[in-house]
């Protein structure tokens, strides 16, 4: 009889930690529901004709992105492919004379700039890599504080103007872009691709003298 109250603790005990464990277990299960409708109503803001409600769709994804690691990938396929859907194509925009030049549009820039400042500890290899090939991203700049795009893909893009200074560019694919007076100066270009680019008063770039 003496073990009784023993088992009786340990049994208590026991249905304690099981009760703890359904309760962790359906906060997680609510949590990941939240955060799943979050992420369809982004995604959902970012197809509006109205630029505010898209940039909130914007800036809703890059919360979810910092809070939600399992996320993180999804994340970034959407706004690099809303970047480059809504960037327009280079072939147009190289048609174009340079005093026919636009700034690159709000939403974009606000898109790679999410990207551009992304925890990259997070990025899950090749499938996180960003393809902004065959873009127009005339005068994109970002002036505050250095960006990240290592690995970017942006071959064929229209660089003119823009500015990359203390980028971290590392392995970029840069091929046959126009690079038009765009600046580099202080950005990390090891491994960088520039064959075929057209690099006429770019500066910072490694085969200027």
């Amino acid at each position: 009889m003496g073990r009784l109250p023993g088992l009786a603790a340990l049994a208590a005990l026991l249905f304690t930690w099981m009760q703890v464990r359904q309760a962790n277990d359906e906060l997680r299960i609510s949590q990941e529901g939240q955060i799943t409708n979050r992420l369809n109503a982004a995604i959902s803001n970012l197809g509006s004709q109205s630029l505010d409600i898209r940039m909130g769709g914007i800036y809703a994804l890059r919360r979810i992105m910092e809070g939600s690691p399992h996320d993180h990938p999804a994340v970034v396929s959407v706004l690099a492919a809303y970047a480059k859907q809504h960037a327009g194509s280079s072939a147009k925009s190289l048609q174009k004379e340079a005093e026919d030049e636009q700034a690159l549009k709000v939403d974009v820039h606000a898109a790679i700039g999410v990207l551009a400042k992304r925890r990259l500890d997070r990025d899950s290899g090749e499938a996180d890599q960003l393809w902004l090939s065959n873009t127009d991203l005339r005068l994109l700049a970002f002036y505050e504080t250095p960006i990240s795009l290592p690995g970017v893909r942006m071959d064929g893009a229209d660089l003119r103007s823009t500015s990359f200074r203390g980028a971290d560019l590392r392995g970029a694919d840069l091929t046959r872009t126009n690079l038009t007076d765009a600046d580099f100066r202080g950005a990390n270009l090891a491994r960088v691709q520039l064959d075929g680019a057209q690099m006429t008063g770019a500066k910072g770039l490694p085969e200027e003298s």
